[in-house]
């Protein structure tokens, strides 16, 4: 799977394309992407997607395929249709993979491995559990990846 998708944008072009979402979402209609909701927890934890490492404005490497903005509660697409676990691949510090047909993620650098049997990595697409690698994210979709690990028993 490519890793991030390089947005080869410099000047005002690079920041009109980050305007073109948040402008429209600010208030015009008949917007040109995608969007949709997105959690992501660890053990129950959730992680904090608006922070700013997450963003699309702090990346080094942006996508417009499947981003986040400051501010912002949604995911946006806008550009070519991905899947689940592409955009999971495509935010900056995360990191998908399937080794041996099995989820492997990667959240700020730490591995969770769903081949090991203490780890469980769920996605689901508004309610429903989906094989992220074949399930493609459209507009109003609400994305959920839950991670759970032995360590959650412990505590």
């Amino acid at each position: 799977m490519n890793r991030r998708t390089v947005l080869a944008a410099t000047g005002a072009v690079g920041l009109g394309s980050l305007a073109g979402c948040l402008s429209d979402v600010i208030g015009s209609q008949g917007h040109d992407y995608e969007r949709g909701t997105i959690d992501v927890t660890v053990n129950g934890e959730p992680i904090d997607l608006e922070a700013p490492r997450f963003q699309a404005e702090n990346a080094d490497n942006s996508s417009m395929d499947f981003h986040l903005h400051e501010g912002h509660e949604h995911w946006y697409m806008e550009g070519d249709r991905v899947t689940f676990a592409e955009g999971i691949d495509l935010l900056p510090h995360f990191a998908y993979e399937q080794m041996d047909g099995a989820h492997v993620v990667t959240i700020d650098g730490t591995v969770y491995d769903g081949r090991d049997d203490e780890t469980d990595i769920a996605f689901t697409v508004n309610g429903d559990e989906v094989d992220p690698t074949e399930t493609e994210i459209h507009d109003g979709d609400s994305l959920q990846l839950e991670v759970t690990t032995d360590e959650a028993s412990d505590d």
